[in-house]
């Protein structure tokens, strides 16, 4: 039997399911800059740390992407997140993509040296 301790949630906050239109591009891999071309797919959750999404584009553990999320046509986040996570599915030619988002300051976004 599986105690509660070894079930319990480990995510760092709480996701709801949410399907919401996010644009998204890449902007840096490996720490160089490649503004690519936006794309368009849906939300499959959220949380106040990121977003997982559907792409049929499947980026790279670490890429820097841009993303903006839109409800009735306005946007309600715009920023840049990390990808976290890769899970791609060959047969459907699409990747649920997970993003955590970065801070302004964060280290992730300064030029390369």
């Amino acid at each position: 039997m599986k105690t509660a301790e070894k079930t319990a949630e480990r995510r760092q906050a709480v996701r709801e399911s949410r399907s919401l239109v996010i644009e998204h591009k890449l902007y840096k891999r490996n720490g160089i800059e490649v503004n690519g071309a936006w794309r368009s797919s849906i939300t499959e959750n959220m949380s106040l740390v990121g977003i997982l999404f559907n792409s049929d584009i499947p980026y790279h553990m670490e890429d820097i992407l841009e993303a903006r999320v839109k409800m009735s046509g306005l946007d309600i986040f715009r920023g840049y997140g990390r990808v976290v996570r890769v899970d791609e599915d060959k047969s459907k030619d699409i990747a649920r993509i997970a993003i955590a988002f970065l801070d302004e300051k964060s280290k992730y976004l300064k030029p390369a040296e």
